[in-house]
């Protein structure tokens, strides 16, 4: 009954190989969904840096209806494309400190 001829065999995959069929998903935002109250929400995939953070960059919105999330969505992806475009521009030099600190 539970002999070794009965049971199926095991398909073994080596710790190197990839997990088969996963993909990264695409984009910044999680799926919207409708909380308890009845809004739309959505949040960020990963957390934000201390730059988004302090340029005002939301991880959640929050909206009455899906196009309102859907528009909001948008905004603070335009928000944060403009700052990655001006984070390389004029920045300190090295890691971190006043650019005379870390100046070579």
């Amino acid at each position: 009954m539970s002999g070794p001829e009965k049971r199926r065999e095991f398909i073994r995959i080596d710790h190197r190989e990839p997990l088969p069929g996963y993909r990264e998903p695409e984009g910044r935002w999680m799926r919207p969904y409708i909380a308890l109250d009845g809004t739309w929400k959505c949040s960020l995939r990963r957390p934000l840096t201390h730059e988004q953070e302090r340029a005002g960059l939301l991880y959640v919105v929050v909206a009455l209806d899906l196009k309102g999330l859907k528009a909001l969505m948008q905004h603070q992806d335009g928000k944060a494309a403009r700052l990655a475009g001006r984070s390389g521009n004029g920045g300190p030099v090295g890691e971190g400190g006043p650019p005379e600190a870390t100046a070579p």
